[in-house]
């Protein structure tokens, strides 16, 4: 995960609830702009001029859909993401009902709440209240546990709350001072082993680590020297020092070292990944010839150095996904999957300048149109050509798209079915 740049938020929108019909519709898109007049289902049809799939060669096709539900959603305020459940029947709509104020430079808190939605009608689930702080970090996928990981925060504090995806129950809210105030990328957590909860907060090359059981009560907490960047199961990544000077290290959870290393880098470190089969990504920002760029340099699990690549003229562009790193080039108009040799491998060709971004299992690319593809078959899934304001888009699976869409006030989900 990015915990800086990557995030992407929701748009505003307005407030009452109106449910429309959800009968199956099939719709091939329209050239015309919807009107105040339109009903929802009328506003989104009218909204999709195209939709097109792949073939097994990359080629695009035109497709038809099937309107699963379509709804006034100004009863979710502004949405922050919008993901599916582990079994695929339900997404998730992280949102914030308040609209957020400003007066005398300070953010009004508004009140953050999460809801289950069936993809196939559009009927409510479940729906929770977490909090009135600000929703500093949402989420986009389900935790292998089935927990939903969301971080509020308020001048002084902390919050991390852990929701149950089947049932919304809130299952651990965890509290922390905000020792230096408002900062997302102070904090970081992650699942451990036994359902545990790992909590770090770094501040001037310190980590405090705080270790929270399965109800969310505090076990332990221990403070170490450098920033803790990742952790798989009972492992975590350290580097200390600075950017261009640093010890790496790979330790257990109760700081005994795996191995650790000293490292020069020109570069500055944006960010680090411990992988699965628990090698390493050191991400850094670079420059040359007066330009700027990134790049990865990898590390096999003993921390011996692999490979390195580099990617110029590119904000933010690798992302870890499994054992794999995926190199989004938005400029360069193109995906690629790099091999275990650092190689640029598998393609996935946009044909237009655009931004991308990696939530749960797939590939975002956003330019003209919207293109998703699967990240770890580095296969593209869909094109959606939109008229009007760019909407907010959540692959859902089994050939489902989720669209919500702030400026027609509504949310839907399409079925996308072969010509």
């Amino acid at each position: 995960m990015k915990w800086i740049g990557k995030l992407l938020c929701g748009v505003l929108i307005l407030s009452v609830v109106i449910t429309a019909d959800t009968k199956w519709t099939y719709g091939e898109g329209a050239n015309t702009a919807p009107t105040n007049a339109t009903s929802p289902q009328q506003a989104l049809q009218q909204s999709i001029t195209s939709v097109k799939v792949a073939d097994a060669k990359g080629k695009w096709n035109q497709a038809s859909y099937k309107v699963q539900f379509v709804k006034d959603a100004t009863e979710y305020g502004y949405v922050h993401s919008i993901f599916p459940d582990r079994s695929g029947d339900d997404m998730i709509v992280v949102y914030q009902t308040d609209t957020k104020v400003f007066s005398d430079g300070k953010p009004k808190d508004g009140t953050i709440k999460i809801a289950s939605i069936r993809s196939s009608d559009g009927t409510k689930v479940w729906e929770t209240t977490v909090s009135n702080k600000e929703l500093a970090r949402t989420a986009y996928n389900v935790q292998s546990n089935g927990e939903i990981f969301l971080m509020a925060q308020d001048d002084t504090t902390f919050y991390l709350y852990t929701i149950n995806e089947k049932s919304g129950k809130i299952t651990r809210t965890i509290q922390q001072d905000n020792i230096f105030g408002r900062g997302t990328n102070w904090w970081r957590y992650w699942l451990i082993d036994q359902n545990q909860l790992l909590v770090t907060y770094t501040y001037n090359n310190q980590s405090i680590l705080h270790y929270f059981d399965t109800k969310g009560k505090l076990i332990k907490n221990r403070t170490i020297t450098g920033t803790v960047w990742d952790a798989q199961s009972n492992r975590m990544l350290v580097t200390d020092g600075n950017s261009a000077h640093y010890t790496l290290s790979v330790q257990d959870l109760k700081g005994s070292y795996i191995f650790k290393k000293s490292i020069d880098d020109p570069g500055y470190i944006w960010d680090a990944y411990l992988l699965p089969d628990l090698s390493i990504a050191i991400e850094s920002q670079i420059k040359q010839n007066e330009s700027y760029g990134y790049g990865l340099t990898k590390y096999n699990a003993k921390g011996q150095k692999q490979w390195q690549h580099t990617t110029m003229d590119e904000p933010w562009p690798y992302f870890a996904y499994d054992n794999q790193i995926i190199d989004i080039m938005g400029t360069h108009k193109k995906i690629v999957f790099l091999n275990n040799q650092g190689k640029e491998a598998t393609a996935l060709i946009a044909n237009e300048e655009g931004w991308g971004d990696l939530r749960n299992h797939e590939i975002y690319f956003t330019g003209h149109t919207i293109r998703i593809a699967d990240a770890s078959t580095m296969k593209w899934l869909v094109e959606l050509h939109y008229t009007g304001s760019e909407p907010q888009t959540s692959w859902l699976g089994n050939h489902q798209l989720a669209i919500y869409n702030s400026k027609n006030k509504t949310i839907s989900v399409i079925r996308i079915t072969s010509k």
